[in-house]
């Protein structure tokens, strides 16, 4: 008798794992789909686990349990598990994570359906874990590689022929990003990648004894060398050279910039900042050209990038020590259509009580900036008049606060950049005042940018200004309840947390 293959196999590498180890195999062995293998390789446990595994083992013969002498990093453990696996499907677990009873189900139906190599299931976290934006934004379907690179996690479903094909394995060992450069790779020499989850599939959890391996300290050589690693192979296996340059770009700002946030970058010494800035500055030198440096939307992160660039410690700690004054919240208080796009203004809430913002004044200025915009409206369409109307603004407004409104789409990730224009106080209503510390802005959408977004929902962030060179963090941008407005075939609506998105049916 022919024994029948699984369809999935599952490996978990398993280090002193529990109590969450028994809630991870339990939520395998109540999966929807019974045709799975659970492969789990007890890398010198010395807490249960392998005592645990075994029993699991005895009261299911689906699985296997391999014990080992501890590797101290969880990329052997899984090669051990993809060596012994025999699904046509392979998908890593980690052991304090747990599924939903359809999740194997539906992505095989997924992969099968639209002949895919990789399915990322929808994530949840659980134990005060975090997990990305994309995991709450991008619909069900087809991903493109740029978004699904947010995600580089191995807790995904492979076509296991695939990653024999190109002899794929995790690099063993203490290496960072391990599974990044594993996963980065899949990814590229993947047919099709797919996003499987109307709502969560998988819950990846934040262990409350400290245990999980991203909470260890961070070497920088052993960080950044991985980087390189990754980078390289998203340059070497992507044909288009820009399409390539934008996906390294896109991946040094989620990975390489995150040291430069005020909670990483303040607990740092001097030392340890300038040990980043260097490896950071030859990572850039060697795989991003400087003329890669203005597609970033995001201006605070496009300074800091000119600055590791320059090697500049005293401007880099200037610029993130500035953050703080700069946080604020932005609330859409208006929305209309106007020549050539659609308007949103949007009220502006400094958190900090000497930020730049609530010191606008000199509102006589502003008025008359105001009254000069909006004579040129009409034609405001025309690039000469478009430009002639920012001169103007500039001129007047030259040493007033200043914002930026960020776009992202959900389902390609573009990000464009929208500067605001400082609009006169609102009028006041009953006995209500007018509110000085919070500064109004309009922000114009032109038609051919919104065009870029059509079929997409796009989400949206204020970033506000000290000075031309000085620019905060970016902000979710919020709507007041009940927000649901359709201007020139653009929906601006209020999500259910209080967030401003666009949605982009049709334009002009």
């Amino acid at each position: 008798m022919t024994e029948t293959a699984p369809v999935v196999s599952v490996v978990i590498p398993v280090y002193n794992s529990m109590p969450y180890l028994t809630g991870t195999v339990e939520s395998l062995l109540a999966q929807e789909l019974a045709a799975l293998e659970i492969i789990a390789i007890d890398d010198g446990s010395t807490d249960g686990s392998g005592a645990e595994l075994d029993r699991f083992a005895e009261l299911d013969d689906r699985v296997t349990v391999v014990h080992q002498a501890n590797s101290g990093w969880p990329g052997m453990p899984r090669n051990r598990g993809l060596e012994r696996a025999r699904g046509t499907y392979v998908l890593f677990m980690d052991a304090d994570d747990t599924m939903a009873p359809e999740a194997l189900r539906l992505m095989v139906a997924q992969a099968d359906e639209h002949d895919a190599d990789v399915v990322i299931p929808r994530f949840e976290g659980t134990g005060g874990r975090q997990v990305q934006a994309l995991f709450e934004r991008h619909p069900e379907g087809p991903i493109e590689l740029a978004r699904a690179m947010e995600t580089l996690s191995p807790q995904k479903l492979f076509r296991r022929a695939m990653l024999e094909r190109i002899g794929l394995r995790f690099p063993e060992g203490r290496v960072r990003l391990e599974d990044g450069i594993f996963v980065t790779r899949a990814y590229i020499e993947a047919r099709r990648i797919m996003f499987c989850g109307a709502g969560p599939l998988y819950f990846i959890a934040l262990r409350d004894d400290g245990g999980n391996i991203s909470g260890q300290r961070i070497d920088p050589e052993n960080y950044v060398a991985s980087c390189r690693r990754i980078a390289e192979t998203l340059l070497e296996g992507t044909p288009d050279r820009e399409a390539a340059v934008a996906l390294v770009r896109q991946f040094f700002g989620r990975k390489g910039l995150r040291f430069y946030a005020p909670k990483r970058w303040l607990r740092m010494d001097d030392a340890q900042r300038a040990r980043w800035v260097a490896l950071h500055r030859d990572f850039l030198h060697d795989l991003l050209p400087p003329e890669a440096d203005a597609r970033i939307a995001h201006p605070t992160d496009r300074r800091k990038v000119e600055l590791i660039r320059a090697g500049d410690l005293a401007g880099l700690d200037a610029l993130i020590r500035a953050a703080e004054l700069l946080e604020h919240t932005g609330v859409v208080t208006g929305t209309r259509a106007v020549p050539g796009g659609i308007e949103l203004t949007v009220a502006v809430h400094a958190a900090h009580e000497n930020a730049p913002s609530r010191r606008a004044g000199a509102w006589l200025r502003v008025r008359l900036a105001d009254r000069v915009y909006r004579l040129l409206r009409p034609v405001i369409t025309r690039r000469t008049v478009r430009g002639a109307s920012r001169v103007a603004a500039d001129l007047l407004l030259r040493d007033r606060p200043r914002a930026t409104l960020l776009l992202s789409g959900r389902k390609r990730g573009r990000a464009a950049a929208v500067p605001g224009r400082l609009a006169p106080p609102a009028p006041a209503t009953g006995d209500a005042p007018r509110d000085a510390a919070a500064p109004r802005y309009r922000f114009v959408l032109p038609h051919d940018l919104l065009r870029r977004y059509r079929g997409e929902r796009v989400d949206a962030w204020t970033v506000l200004y000290a000075d031309r060179a000085t620019s905060g963090d970016r902000a979710r941008l919020t709507a007041q309840p009940g927000l649901d407005r359709r201007v020139d075939g653009v929906r601006v609506y209020a999500t259910n947390r209080g967030n401003c998105s666009l949605q982009v049916r049709s334009t002009q």
